[in-house]
């Protein structure tokens, strides 16, 4: 399934000859990427956190095999009251979960992450950023490319009393940031085009709230993904270095990014 806004890509028809050539590519000592993207969905009853996180290891470029980590230690600790969330493995490969049915990240309280990894500790340290409801989602009949377009038409309204940065989950693998600067305080409506959906298919849009470095963490990402087809929080073709801070060895750093963000999802169904 294809999904377009308001850009157009085009494809390029390359024709090689018969020669086998050999490439050598160079390798590096893996790194660390740590995917601790956490959603807290406060306008629920009770209020929902996604409460886990994703480790592995950097790859080679043409190297395919996913290398997650399983022996971490982590955990999460509430710089503001002193509380320790140990986190542990959930049973999935490289996946780890809040041990702790209480924790709720709070607004203005500081939150830190610790890794323990090969005898190195890493760190970072994020609030919980808040966001906004979207007022509505409905279809719109505009076309971008063609017949089997499918416009989606989706309103939010900003909060006048903060300068916002959001990320759009658009459902299938679909992420678009956008940020508050023309549209502050005030109703702001976009569109988006999907290609190929089908009658009674539902689409799930979240947004979040970012603070302003994951929002350009998250356009950079989003901007070596698209080149390579793959989602936005798979490892970038280049270093792109988050807020994960190698306490034990600076040089040693570390990939990706510890968030916590106010999430609202709208799920629509299509005509």
């Amino acid at each position: 399934m294809k999904k377009y806004l308001y850009y157009l890509s085009f494809l390029i028809l390359i024709y090689s000859c018969e020669d086998v050539i050999d490439v050598n590519t160079p390798t590096t000592e893996p790194k660390l990427v740590v995917d601790a993207n956490f959603n807290v969905y406060n306008t629920e009853t009770p209020i929902r956190v996604d409460a886990w996180l994703k480790l592995s290891l950097t790859t080679d470029y043409f190297d395919t095999t996913e290398k997650v980590i399983n022996n971490a230690q982590v955990s999460i600790t509430n710089l503001t009251d002193g509380t320790v969330y140990p986190f542990a493995s959930n049973g999935n490969e490289g996946f780890y979960q809040s041990q702790n049915d209480d924790f709720v990240p709070k607004f203005n309280d500081i939150y830190q992450l610790n890794i323990l990894y090969n005898n190195e500790v890493y760190s970072a340290e994020t609030k919980l950023i808040p966001s906004v409801p979207i007022d509505k989602v409905t279809q719109g009949d505009g076309l971008l490319f063609g017949e089997n377009d499918t416009e989606i038409i989706i309103e939010f309204t900003d909060n006048a009393d903060r300068n916002d940065f959001y990320l759009f989950d658009l459902d299938f693998g679909e992420f678009l940031t956008t940020e508050d600067e023309f549209y502050q305080g005030k109703t702001f409506v976009f569109s988006y085009f999907y290609d190929d959906l089908k009658s009674g298919q539902e689409i799930t849009v979240k947004i979040n709230g970012l603070e302003e470095q994951f929002y350009n963490y998250m356009n950079l990402i989003l901007e070596q993904s698209g080149e390579r087809g793959g989602g936005p929080f798979e490892s970038p073709p280049a270093t792109i270095r988050g807020n994960i801070v190698n306490k034990t060895n600076n040089n040693n750093f570390a990939l990706g990014y510890f968030s916590m963000s106010e999430a609202h999802t709208y799920t629509f169904s299509i005509n």
